[in-house]
């Protein structure tokens, strides 16, 4: 079984996407970055995501003129 490629994001990245967001209910983080609230969680203690959902994620983020 092959191990999943994982990518850490920039602080600073994570720090602007808080700044976006008024509370951290599971729906809003959905809603707003298209990722789950157990990812969010592993962001913001800084640790590393699957590479795919870190590309998804950022692409999304530029789309919204989030970076």
């Amino acid at each position: 079984m092959a191990t999943p490629n994982l990518t850490q994001l920039d602080p600073v990245v994570v720090q602007k996407m808080a700044s976006t967001i008024s509370c951290q209910k599971p729906e809003v983080i959905m809603d707003r970055f298209g990722i789950s609230v157990n990812t969010w969680v592993k962001l913001k203690k800084g640790k590393a995501i699957r590479h795919s959902v870190a590309i998804r994620l950022l692409e999304r983020l530029k789309r919204d003129s989030l970076l």
